[in-house]
Protein backbone atom coordinates (compact mmCIF):
# COMPACT_ATOMS: atom_id res chain seq x y z
CA UNK A 1 0.00 0.00 0.00
CA UNK A 2 1.17 3.59 -0.99
CA UNK A 3 2.62 5.56 1.93
CA UNK A 4 0.58 8.27 3.43
CA UNK A 5 2.71 10.88 2.35
CA UNK A 6 3.31 10.21 -1.19
CA UNK A 7 -0.69 9.71 -1.38
CA UNK A 8 -0.81 13.08 -0.25
CA UNK A 9 2.42 14.29 -2.96
CA UNK A 10 0.68 12.56 -5.77
CA UNK A 11 -2.78 13.95 -4.53
CA UNK A 12 -1.26 17.44 -5.35
CA UNK A 13 0.09 16.93 -8.75
CA UNK A 14 -2.99 15.26 -9.90
CA UNK A 15 -4.58 18.31 -8.94
CA UNK A 16 -2.25 20.69 -10.09
CA UNK A 17 -2.80 19.20 -13.80
CA UNK A 18 -6.30 19.25 -13.62
CA UNK A 19 -6.40 22.57 -12.22
CA UNK A 20 -7.11 25.46 -15.04
CA UNK A 21 -4.24 27.08 -15.78
CA UNK A 22 -4.48 30.72 -15.08
CA UNK A 23 -3.92 32.76 -18.83
CA UNK A 24 -1.78 35.68 -18.36
CA UNK A 25 -3.52 38.89 -19.81
CA UNK A 26 -0.71 40.15 -21.99
CA UNK A 27 0.55 37.32 -24.72
CA UNK A 28 2.56 37.56 -27.89
CA UNK A 29 0.62 39.60 -30.80
CA UNK A 30 -1.46 41.64 -28.00
CA UNK A 31 -1.24 46.02 -28.68
CA UNK A 32 1.57 47.38 -26.80
CA UNK A 33 -0.87 48.62 -23.27
CA UNK A 34 0.48 52.11 -22.37
CA UNK A 35 3.68 52.93 -20.44
CA UNK A 36 2.29 55.28 -17.23
CA UNK A 37 5.43 57.10 -15.31
CA UNK A 38 5.22 59.42 -12.67
CA UNK A 39 8.71 60.66 -13.11
CA UNK A 40 11.59 58.84 -15.81
CA UNK A 41 14.99 58.58 -13.17
CA UNK A 42 17.45 57.78 -16.06
CA UNK A 43 17.29 58.50 -19.75
CA UNK A 44 14.76 60.77 -21.35
CA UNK A 45 10.81 60.18 -20.96
CA UNK A 46 9.59 57.18 -22.91
CA UNK A 47 6.22 58.34 -24.74
CA UNK A 48 3.50 56.51 -27.44
CA UNK A 49 5.47 58.94 -29.80
CA UNK A 50 8.70 58.75 -29.22
CA UNK A 51 8.67 54.53 -29.31
CA UNK A 52 6.72 54.24 -32.46
CA UNK A 53 8.27 52.39 -34.73
CA UNK A 54 10.91 50.93 -32.45
CA UNK A 55 11.38 47.79 -30.65
CA UNK A 56 10.39 48.93 -26.94
CA UNK A 57 11.46 46.32 -23.70
CA UNK A 58 9.53 46.80 -21.02
CA UNK A 59 10.80 45.34 -17.37
CA UNK A 60 9.84 45.29 -13.82
CA UNK A 61 12.00 45.11 -11.55
CA UNK A 62 12.66 46.07 -7.63
CA UNK A 63 15.93 47.46 -5.70
CA UNK A 64 15.58 44.57 -3.12
CA UNK A 65 14.77 41.69 -5.89
CA UNK A 66 18.68 39.67 -6.15
CA UNK A 67 17.89 38.01 -9.77
CA UNK A 68 16.48 41.62 -10.69
CA UNK A 69 19.89 43.38 -9.63
CA UNK A 70 22.20 40.40 -11.56
CA UNK A 71 20.03 41.77 -14.87
CA UNK A 72 21.05 45.39 -14.55
CA UNK A 73 24.11 44.85 -16.34
CA UNK A 74 22.83 42.62 -18.64
CA UNK A 75 20.58 45.31 -19.60
CA UNK A 76 22.97 48.10 -19.61
CA UNK A 77 24.88 45.63 -22.17
CA UNK A 78 22.24 45.49 -24.72
CA UNK A 79 21.51 48.84 -23.87
CA UNK A 80 24.47 50.25 -25.23
CA UNK A 81 24.57 47.34 -28.11
CA UNK A 82 20.83 48.09 -29.49
CA UNK A 83 20.22 51.46 -28.50
CA UNK A 84 21.21 52.80 -31.94
CA UNK A 85 19.40 50.31 -33.72
CA UNK A 86 16.19 51.49 -32.58
CA UNK A 87 15.85 49.54 -29.09
CA UNK A 88 14.53 51.54 -26.06
CA UNK A 89 15.41 49.42 -22.70
CA UNK A 90 12.82 50.38 -20.18
CA UNK A 91 12.90 49.07 -16.48
CA UNK A 92 9.84 49.86 -14.51
CA UNK A 93 9.17 49.86 -10.46
CA UNK A 94 6.99 50.86 -7.99
CA UNK A 95 9.07 52.12 -5.09
CA UNK A 96 10.03 55.32 -4.11
CA UNK A 97 11.74 57.86 -6.29
CA UNK A 98 14.39 58.31 -3.46
CA UNK A 99 14.72 54.44 -3.19
CA UNK A 100 15.95 53.95 -6.86
CA UNK A 101 17.82 57.28 -7.00
CA UNK A 102 19.85 55.99 -4.21
CA UNK A 103 20.31 52.68 -5.33
CA UNK A 104 21.74 53.62 -8.80
CA UNK A 105 24.56 55.92 -6.88
CA UNK A 106 26.06 52.46 -6.71
CA UNK A 107 24.58 50.40 -9.37
CA UNK A 108 24.57 52.33 -12.66
CA UNK A 109 21.63 51.48 -15.05
CA UNK A 110 22.10 53.27 -18.58
CA UNK A 111 18.81 52.36 -19.90
CA UNK A 112 15.34 54.33 -19.23
CA UNK A 113 14.01 53.95 -15.75
CA UNK A 114 10.95 55.20 -14.53
CA UNK A 115 8.88 55.27 -11.52
CA UNK A 116 5.21 53.16 -12.13
CA UNK A 117 2.12 55.35 -11.15
CA UNK A 118 1.16 51.95 -10.71
CA UNK A 119 -1.55 51.39 -13.85
CA UNK A 120 1.18 49.39 -15.84
CA UNK A 121 2.62 47.44 -13.99
CA UNK A 122 -1.08 46.58 -12.58
CA UNK A 123 -1.86 45.44 -16.82
CA UNK A 124 1.36 44.36 -17.73
CA UNK A 125 2.42 41.99 -14.86
CA UNK A 126 -1.41 40.44 -14.30
CA UNK A 127 -1.20 36.43 -14.41
CA UNK A 128 2.57 37.15 -13.61
CA UNK A 129 4.08 35.71 -10.21
CA UNK A 130 7.66 37.91 -10.07
CA UNK A 131 10.47 39.72 -11.01
CA UNK A 132 12.44 40.21 -12.93
CA UNK A 133 10.18 40.27 -15.99
CA UNK A 134 10.37 41.24 -19.50
CA UNK A 135 7.91 42.08 -22.35
CA UNK A 136 9.34 43.17 -25.81
CA UNK A 137 7.07 45.15 -28.19
CA UNK A 138 7.90 44.87 -31.69
CA UNK A 139 7.95 47.79 -34.37
CA UNK A 140 4.40 46.99 -35.03
CA UNK A 141 3.71 48.12 -31.51
CA UNK A 142 2.80 44.18 -30.58
CA UNK A 143 4.00 42.21 -27.85
CA UNK A 144 6.50 39.91 -29.32
CA UNK A 145 7.99 38.31 -26.77
CA UNK A 146 7.98 37.71 -22.98
CA UNK A 147 10.12 36.12 -19.50
CA UNK A 148 13.11 36.63 -17.59
CA UNK A 149 15.56 38.99 -19.03
CA UNK A 150 18.20 37.11 -18.85
CA UNK A 151 17.08 34.02 -21.05
CA UNK A 152 16.18 34.36 -24.20
CA UNK A 153 15.93 38.41 -24.33
CA UNK A 154 19.19 38.74 -25.96
CA UNK A 155 17.94 36.66 -29.38
CA UNK A 156 14.89 38.22 -29.51
CA UNK A 157 16.67 41.66 -29.86
CA UNK A 158 19.13 40.63 -31.98
CA UNK A 159 16.26 38.81 -34.36
CA UNK A 160 14.15 42.38 -34.04
CA UNK A 161 16.89 44.61 -34.36
CA UNK A 162 18.12 43.27 -37.49
CA UNK A 163 14.65 43.61 -38.94
CA UNK A 164 15.30 47.47 -39.54
CA UNK A 165 12.85 50.36 -38.97
CA UNK A 166 11.20 50.76 -42.34
CA UNK A 167 10.82 54.35 -44.30
CA UNK A 168 9.86 57.14 -42.93
CA UNK A 169 5.82 57.87 -41.61
CA UNK A 170 3.91 60.06 -43.92
CA UNK A 171 2.61 61.67 -40.78
CA UNK A 172 4.09 65.04 -40.29
CA UNK A 173 4.34 64.53 -36.90
CA UNK A 174 5.88 61.28 -36.75
CA UNK A 175 8.22 61.98 -39.46
CA UNK A 176 9.38 64.51 -37.11
CA UNK A 177 10.61 62.35 -34.59
CA UNK A 178 12.10 59.49 -36.66
CA UNK A 179 13.70 62.28 -38.79
CA UNK A 180 14.77 63.56 -35.20
CA UNK A 181 15.43 60.32 -32.77
CA UNK A 182 15.82 57.68 -35.66
CA UNK A 183 18.59 55.00 -34.79
CA UNK A 184 20.13 55.25 -37.96
CA UNK A 185 21.88 58.46 -37.39
CA UNK A 186 23.06 59.00 -41.27
CA UNK A 187 19.49 59.48 -41.95
CA UNK A 188 18.57 61.81 -39.14
CA UNK A 189 17.61 65.22 -40.94
CA UNK A 190 16.95 67.74 -37.85
CA UNK A 191 16.00 71.08 -40.04
CA UNK A 192 13.59 69.41 -41.86
CA UNK A 193 12.43 67.43 -38.63
CA UNK A 194 11.95 71.34 -36.83
CA UNK A 195 10.19 72.52 -40.36
CA UNK A 196 7.63 69.71 -40.20
CA UNK A 197 7.23 69.90 -36.39
CA UNK A 198 6.46 73.62 -36.80
CA UNK A 199 4.14 73.10 -39.58
CA UNK A 200 1.96 70.66 -37.77
CA UNK A 201 1.93 72.62 -34.99
CA UNK A 202 1.17 76.29 -36.57
CA UNK A 203 -1.45 73.79 -38.78
CA UNK A 204 -3.24 73.21 -34.94
CA UNK A 205 -4.27 76.62 -34.59
CA UNK A 206 -0.84 76.28 -31.95
CA UNK A 207 -3.38 74.04 -30.17
CA UNK A 208 -2.16 70.50 -30.64
CA UNK A 209 -0.58 69.58 -26.79
CA UNK A 210 1.22 66.67 -29.17
CA UNK A 211 2.04 68.46 -31.99
CA UNK A 212 3.79 70.63 -29.61
CA UNK A 213 5.55 68.44 -27.33
CA UNK A 214 6.77 66.68 -30.81
CA UNK A 215 8.42 70.16 -31.38
CA UNK A 216 10.04 70.00 -28.15
CA UNK A 217 11.56 66.92 -28.62
CA UNK A 218 12.61 68.13 -31.96
CA UNK A 219 14.71 71.17 -30.55
CA UNK A 220 16.09 68.76 -27.69
CA UNK A 221 17.40 66.75 -30.03
CA UNK A 222 19.03 70.27 -31.99
CA UNK A 223 20.93 71.16 -28.53
CA UNK A 224 17.94 73.91 -27.52
CA UNK A 225 17.35 73.16 -24.21
CA UNK A 226 15.63 76.38 -23.32
CA UNK A 227 12.67 76.15 -26.30
CA UNK A 228 12.64 72.57 -25.34
CA UNK A 229 11.44 73.11 -21.96
CA UNK A 230 9.68 75.92 -22.44
CA UNK A 231 7.82 74.28 -25.26
CA UNK A 232 7.42 71.05 -22.99
CA UNK A 233 5.87 72.92 -20.50
CA UNK A 234 3.12 74.98 -23.09
CA UNK A 235 2.37 71.43 -24.21
CA UNK A 236 1.68 69.95 -20.58
CA UNK A 237 -0.51 73.40 -20.29
CA UNK A 238 -2.48 72.02 -23.34
CA UNK A 239 -2.65 68.52 -22.69
CA UNK A 240 -4.91 65.97 -20.34
CA UNK A 241 -4.49 62.97 -18.44
CA UNK A 242 -1.41 60.75 -19.24
CA UNK A 243 -0.62 63.21 -22.06
CA UNK A 244 -0.43 65.95 -19.42
CA UNK A 245 1.96 63.69 -17.29
CA UNK A 246 4.10 62.58 -19.72
CA UNK A 247 5.04 65.91 -21.03
CA UNK A 248 5.54 67.79 -17.91
CA UNK A 249 8.11 64.43 -17.39
CA UNK A 250 9.72 65.31 -20.59
CA UNK A 251 9.76 69.01 -19.41
CA UNK A 252 11.42 67.88 -15.88
CA UNK A 253 14.30 66.02 -17.83
CA UNK A 254 14.89 68.80 -20.34
CA UNK A 255 15.51 71.33 -17.77
CA UNK A 256 17.58 68.94 -15.44
CA UNK A 257 19.96 68.47 -19.06
CA UNK A 258 20.31 72.05 -19.40
CA UNK A 259 21.53 72.29 -15.69
CA UNK A 260 23.77 69.72 -16.12
CA UNK A 261 25.21 71.19 -19.42
CA UNK A 262 25.58 74.51 -17.67
CA UNK A 263 27.13 73.24 -15.19
CA UNK A 264 29.62 71.10 -17.38
CA UNK A 265 29.77 72.71 -20.90
CA UNK A 266 31.48 69.81 -22.37
CA UNK A 267 28.65 67.16 -21.25
CA UNK A 268 27.81 64.70 -23.70
CA UNK A 269 23.90 64.38 -24.87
Amino acid sequence: MMPRVMRCVVLAVMLALLAPSVAQALDVGDPMPPISVKKWVSNTPVTAASAKGKVVVVEFWATWCPPCRQSIPHLNKLHETYEKKGVVICGITQEQESTVTDFMKTVPMKYHVGIDTGSTGGVYMKGVSGIPHAFVIDRKGKVAWQGHPMAGLDDVLAKLAAEGGGAVSDDPLEAALELSTGADLSQRDLPKALALARKAYEASGRKDAKALGVLARVHYEMGHLPTAVEAALAAAKLATGDDETELKAAADFYKKELERRREDPAAKF
